[in-house]
């Protein structure tokens, strides 16, 4: 066993003989000509399918994400000591912040102003895709009877439409910098990560949802009705496969939409369903 305390991937991987050079890496690459698609399964990790009664659903996008990291520095204090009135405290600015954030994603045609770069049709498109989540957030010192000098919180914004994420941060960067000003606290935001949206192949997509009705009828022996067709929030290998070829997923419903955590569960019987759906669509290219 190699421990993995100071060894790289590529030095364990070398000690087990396996090269990786670039060149080598080059040579396992797939070219676009070679790869006719990609079909993924995935749980749904939401609730949408167990609200409709339905296992599956076929998947016509992946939302576009963008993580920042927002640090609020204010002037550290004793509790007891400060008056209310002097104070530079980044906590509550931060606070003022993340409740803003909540309301600009809740309702964004209220609070985005229409130029040339966020139009009409972009807000709309952010009505039924736009989620916005602040996961972390931690302070320096972390004490009971301190005024917190630093406070730092992620946010994690989502949507189909790029522009239309572009607006949100736009705005939020803005708002941000006039109530730090207003609060007399410093403020920073960094891009940690971008990835654009990815449309999914519409024939594909129609594919996959006419083999899920296929499915369901095979199983059931009656019409289980009009198969959903669901925007994805979470982020999948699909995203990467389609700067290869076009792509296609199909969602298997989750006990409470819940994912990533011990509780997440799917049926025996759901994931039966997408089996029988996957083969259902490979029937059809035959």
């Amino acid at each position: 066993m190699i421990r993995s305390f100071g060894v790289t991937v590529q030095g364990a991987l070398r000690a087990r003989s396996i090269e990786t050079t670039e060149e080598n890496l080059l040579l396992l690459k797939y070219e676009p000509e070679s790869v006719w698609g990609y079909v993924e399964v995935h749980i749904e990790q939401g609730p949408v399918l167990e609200n409709v009664g339905l296992p599956l659903g076929s998947v016509k996008g992946i939302a576009g994400q963008t993580r920042l990291k927002v640090t609020v520095k204010g002037t550290q204090g004793h509790a007891g000591t400060v008056p209310m009135n002097m104070r530079q405290d980044p906590m509550v600015a931060a606070a003022e912040l993340i409740v803003f954030l909540e309301s600009l994603c809740k309702q964004p045609d209220y609070y985005l102003s229409y130029d040339g770069q966020c139009t009409s049709s972009t807000v709309e498109s952010l009505a039924g895709s736009l989620v916005c989540t602040v996961g972390e957030i931690s302070t320096w010192p972390s004490a009971s009877n301190v005024i917190p000098g630093q406070v730092t919180f992620t946010v994690d914004v989502r949507a189909m439409d790029d522009s239309g994420r572009e607006a949100i941060i736009y705005e939020f960067s803005n708002r941000l910098y006039h109530i730090c000003d207003r609060r007399s606290v410093f403020c920073n935001v960094e891009r940690k990560h971008d990835a654009n949206a990815v449309v999914c192949d519409p024939g594909l997509s129609t594919q996959l949802k006419s083999a899920s009705y296929t499915a369901l009828k095979r199983i059931t022996g009656e019409d289980p009705g009009d198969v959903p067709v669901l925007m994805s929030g979470a982020g999948h290998d699909a995203m990467a496969m389609s700067h290869l070829t076009k792509v296609g997923m199909l969602f298997v419903r989750c006990r409470g939409g819940i994912s990533h955590s011990p509780a997440e569960h799917v049926l025996d019987d759901d994931v039966w369903a997408a089996g029988m759906a996957v083969l259902a669509f490979l029937e059809t290219l035959l």
